[in-house]
């Protein structure tokens, strides 16, 4: 490892601990291996593409990948960084070309395409003989088996839950956010803490990416609605589904409580956004806890869980990040080493709680760390109605979702669609590529 990269990201992770966003223990810890570089001459090189490229999971991944490097002589890790909106693509195109990395970090609904392009392996017989495959929470393991397959190991796990400002709203007078709170009550803190002369919006909605549907679908969920009717037909273009997402657009088009970037904010967007003042209210998971930490204080912030809808019901997506192998690979057996080596207990530990992630094993998360943070109760209190995504039902709309949701979405969003017209069109998308 080059001297002078071995300094940057060690400047990296003390800059990080300098500005609160790590620990003085996380910091000694994913600082130790960069001390002593690793010399393992002849070692297998594993290539392993991350695609979330923000400065702090970089130096963590980085830090993490050697901290592997160090635990054995046979193979060492090499990242790759992908900007999270190239990810799937680039891995699609190495796929055809036959140059997949040996172990891609990807999410769960990715899963069944790569799958049903036949490039990714049956893990079932290696991960049951894995020593920690039944601490796994069996819903994790869900998330990443297609055709009662386990096609993936699941890094860590989220559902979604409501970040609110809670200085913010004391100083408003807003009705404070309770776990038990409906859709009347959402609109209402909303409308209350949107001050636009202060550049001030009570919800940044999401507009850009996967999640900006999922979000969404959340509460048309709560307004009775299914992606999949009893008869397994696409069932989203429902009288429940309409009227709960008439709803919700109109939170952005009629009521004015959303920011007007919200057609173009993705997920950086609407976590910014909260951090910088811009809104009072988003809908994410965990993962950007520990961001609104170092952003507006511990103390200004809480979470809850999404509010009840009309028929008295809410759901929250389960999600995990996933450790994913490729049939390609040239190094298969260093990727399922490595991949087994990240779920062990401590650098699992590690990397959830220094992102703010819940663990997909019960003993880790079982640690006070985790069940003791405020900032994780809304997520934590939503596991009794979280379900895993029903857009996970059929792999071939993994992609759709991107490519073709997304965009009608957001032409709902700024009123070229209406309500229905947008579920009409997007069922026939979802039914066009069932498999």
């Amino acid at each position: 490892m080059d001297e002078r990269w071995r300094l940057s990201r060690r400047q990296i992770l003390k800059g990080m601990a300098a500005a609160g966003a790590l620990t003085t223990a996380e910091l000694a810890w994913w600082d130790e291996p960069l001390i002593a570089p690793r010399r393992a001459w002849g070692a297998q090189p594993v290539r392993f593409q991350f695609s979330v490229p923000e400065p702090k999971r970089t130096a963590l991944v980085e830090s993490l990948a050697q901290r592997f490097n160090q635990s054995q002589k046979d193979f060492e890790v090499k990242v790759e960084f992908v900007p999270q909106a190239q990810a799937r693509q680039k891995l699609i195109t190495s796929i055809a070309a036959g140059t997949p990395p040996d172990v891609a970090q990807v999410w769960d609904n990715w899963v069944g395409e790569f799958d049903g392009m036949n490039a990714v392996e049956d893990l079932t017989p290696k991960v049951r003989d894995w020593s920690g495959y039944k601490d796994v929470l069996p819903l994790a393991w869900e998330t990443v088996t297609v055709k009662k397959r386990i096609l993936s190991f699941p890094w860590v796990v989220t559902n979604d839950g409501v970040y609110w400002r809670t200085d913010r709203a004391k100083e408003y007078g807003a009705k404070p956010p309770k776990d038990d709170w409906n859709f009347d009550d959402f609109l209402a803190y909303a409308k209350t803490m949107t001050k636009p002369d202060k550049n001030q919006y009570g919800f940044g909605m999401r507009g850009q990416g996967t999640w900006a549907v999922l979000y969404a679908t959340e509460f048309m969920y709560a307004n009775g609605a299914q992606v999949l009717g009893k008869d397994g037909k696409v069932a989203i273009n429902s009288k429940e589904a309409a009227e709960a997402l008439d709803w919700y657009l109109d939170l952005f088009r009629k009521h004015k409580v959303c920011p007007p970037s919200v057609p173009t904010d993705g997920w950086r967007g609407i976590v910014e956004g909260f951090g910088r003042g811009v809104t009072n209210s988003y809908i994410h998971n965990s993962g950007s806890s520990e961001e609104q930490k170092d952003f507006v204080k511990p103390e200004n912030f809480a979470t809850v869980p999404l509010p009840f809808g009309p028929a008295k019901k809410r759901s929250s997506f389960y999600f995990s990040e996933t450790l994913t192998p490729f049939k390609a690979g040239k190094a298969r057996e260093g990727g399922f080493k490595f991949m087994a080596w990240a779920m062990e207990p401590e650098p699992h530990f590690m990397y959830s709680k220094a992102l703010g992630l819940l663990p997909a094993r019960k003993t880790v998360a079982e640690r006070p760390e985790f069940t003791r943070d405020p900032a994780l109760a809304g997520f934590i209190k939503s596991f009794p109605f979280s379900i895993v995504s029903p857009y996970l039902a059929h792999a071939g709309w993994g992609g759709k979702l991107d490519s073709e949701g997304v965009p009608l979405f957001q032409q709902a969003l700024v009123g070229r669609l209406t309500a229905r017209e947008f579920l009409d069109k997007f069922a026939e998308v979802l039914s066009k590529n069932m498999s």
